[in-house]
């Protein structure tokens, strides 16, 4: 049994289902292969805070999906940061650049009950759930061949164009035989939903240790998302504190700049380890999100740049019209993706290994820097890549309608 798609996609997480939904006004034969069966959403979709830039905003309200949050998002206003032991620290204020909000933060999971719920508003899309990636199979006549499997068994799909958003792991990657750069930060970022003497106020505190950095982002629902990052070898010690405790190493990490620490949801431990892919691209197939670049979380870019990853594609395949997977067309996503995929693994990697680098001669450079970074011009550049628009920016991401 074979069916026939112009464009098949390959995961149904943040990055896949946005493309899905970003397709749908194609007008093209879409099939989206999920991993999760009807009903349950993917494990990204768990009590993490994902920051969302206000190019990400822009887009996500055009695809009506931002109107299907069961909580209102919290609004990043302010943003302060520093680094302990150093001087100089940054301050940034969106009123100053005549913007209500740099970004804003919302839940994953309530996230991802806002695409499904959009997803099921999409009566063209062809849904397979749950069913496996097994490999690529030869182009026929036009299409990719891609073997999967259910509970029925193995079967075939094909495609004019193979989407792999399949995350770090990605299988559609391997079946290309495309290598990766790894860079193991040998740290582990926790995240938890915190409460604080204060509510937030749209202030967000980040602050840069040797294990990593430390931050609180205001969330919709009162309460602040918390990332800690600790040395790897730190990380079991660290999870199998009581929450007193737990909040006493936030507490003494962030200062008291959100008033005493009251309360702490679970807590959650990701390993920091950077994956790029050397290519984005192969026959009749494309790699986007987590599966084209895992990234550094410091300065919240990974989902942003792989949502620009998505509206690129869908764009382009709007303008051109014809034939989905094209090599005329993967090239010129590979072409349009390269800077701003270059600048945001730089910033959010480099950022990383300077700022989490104990050296007592990078102190001074380090200080200069933050003070730097208070000038307006540097600022502005700062703030413009941060919130998005960096690069070839796609239109929905500007604002412009869908």
């Amino acid at each position: 049994m074979s069916e026939r798609h112009d464009v098949l996609i390959v995961g149904g997480g943040l990055v896949g289902a946005s493309l899905a939904i970003a397709l749908d006004r194609l007008g093209l034969d879409v099939g989206l292969l999920e991993a999760s069966p009807a009903g349950e959403l993917p494990a990204v979709f768990d009590q993490r805070n994902l920051s969302f830039a206000a190019a990400t905003v822009n887009a996500l309200t055009a695809l009506g999906v931002m109107q299907k949050l069961a909580m209102a998002p919290g609004p990043i206003r302010r943003i302060h940061v520093s680094r302990a032991g150093d001087f100089g620290r940054v301050q940034l204020d969106a009123a100053d650049y005549d913007r209500p909000w740099f970004g804003q933060v919302v839940v994953a999971r309530d996230f991802g009950q806002a695409l499904e719920a959009r997803l099921q508003e999409l009566p063209r899309l062809h849904r397979y759930r749950p069913m496996r990636f097994f490999g690529l199979g030869e182009v026929v006549d036009g299409h990719r061949q891609v073997r999967v499997a259910d509970e029925s068994g193995e079967r075939v799909l094909q495609a004019r164009l193979v989407v792999g958003a399949d995350g770090t792991a990605s299988g559609v990657r391997e079946a290309l035989g495309i290598e990766v750069d790894r860079h193991d930060f040998l740290q582990t970022l926790f995240v938890a939903r915190v409460r604080s003497q204060r509510a937030p106020d749209g202030s967000a505190w980040e602050r840069f240790t040797d294990t990593g950095p430390t931050a609180l982002l205001p969330r919709g629902d009162r309460h602040f998302g918390c990332v800690h990052g600790v040395g790897r070898d730190q990380a079991e010690a660290v999870m199998a504190l009581d929450d007193a405790a737990w909040l006493q190493r936030l507490q003494n990490a962030l200062g008291w700049r959100a008033g005493r620490l009251l309360e702490s949801g679970p807590r959650s431990a990701y390993p920091l380890i950077q994956v790029l892919a050397r290519a984005l691209a192969g026959q009749r197939t494309v790699l986007l999100g987590n599966a084209a670049q895992t990234i550094h979380p410091l300065g919240a870019q990974g989902f942003n740049l792989g949502l620009r990853d998505a509206l690129t594609l869908a764009e382009l395949l709007e303008d051109a019209g014809g034939d989905a997977g094209s090599d005329g067309l993967l090239q010129a996503y590979v072409a349009r993706r390269e800077e701003d995929r270059r600048q945001t693994v730089a910033f959010s990697g480099g950022l990383a290994r300077l700022t989490s680098n104990p050296a007592p001669l990078l102190r001074p450079l380090r200080s200069l820097g933050l003070v730097a970074v208070q000038r307006a011009s540097v600022q502005s550049m700062l703030v413009g890549g941060a919130m998005g628009f960096r690069g070839d920016v796609p239109r929905l991401c500007r604002g412009e309608a869908a």
